[in-house]
């Protein structure tokens, strides 16, 4: 789980099938290692047919290929990531000061990315706490390919990332897919904070 990669978040469809750049590459890589293996490797006596021969060895490395990104999350119609649901909205680094910076409830923000497979498992969670704390804690979240200058900003090397913040400040993060129960703890935590909103903040202080 590495820092923000920029990746086109157009879907490429190729005989109706939603097929994302991500997914070519994926296809592209595992051919080429299952080619060079049917190469380099060929197999004489019969024991290894998949990879006999470098065609044979480029289609399974394809499938394998596919499997791969099946099965890391990447099957699921990214552009669903970026939408907003009934309690975690979307936001974009334009809109971060009128719905993080000048929120009046304390906010939780989930940077993530359409390519990474945690984060995709953690959106529905996310989902379910932003229902349960309807009212209580405002949850938002940003993709870091969009927003680039917040991922800078609050250092995201790792996704999925959890910033908890009161009056525009931060007050705790969580790195990573975390259970539910942790999350909840975190959350309570948040609300007992009940930290005062400073009565001059400077704006060098705010984020931008």
């Amino acid at each position: 789980m590495g820092g923000p990669k920029k990746l086109s978040p157009k879907p490429l469809v190729i005989n109706g099938f939603n097929m994302t750049p991500i997914l070519l590459i994926y296809l592209a890589m595992g051919a080429a290692v299952g080619g060079a293996l049917g190469h380099f490797r060929r197999c004489q006596s019969g024991a290894c047919p998949l990879i006999a021969n470098w065609r044979r060895g480029a289609l399974f490395g394809a499938l394998m290929g596919v499997l791969v990104y099946f099965t890391t999350g990447g099957g699921e119609n990214s552009a669903t990531m970026n939408l907003s649901t009934a309690h975690v909205k979307h936001i974009t680094e334009a809109e971060f000061a009128a719905e993080v910076t000048e929120a009046e409830l304390p906010v939780v923000v989930d940077f993530y990315a359409t390519w990474c497979g945690p984060c995709r498992q953690l959106a529905p969670r996310m989902d379910s706490l932003a229902d349960q704390y309807a009212g209580k804690i405002k949850f938002v979240k940003i993709n870091v390919d969009e927003s680039p200058k917040l991922a800078k900003q609050f250092q995201v090397e790792g996704i999925p990332l959890l910033v908890f913040l009161q009056h525009g400040k931060t007050v705790g993060t969580s790195v990573g897919l975390a259970a539910k129960d942790e999350l909840i703890l975190r959350l309570d935590a948040l609300l007992h904070m009940n930290l005062p909103p400073p009565a001059d903040q400077p704006a060098s202080d705010q984020p931008k």
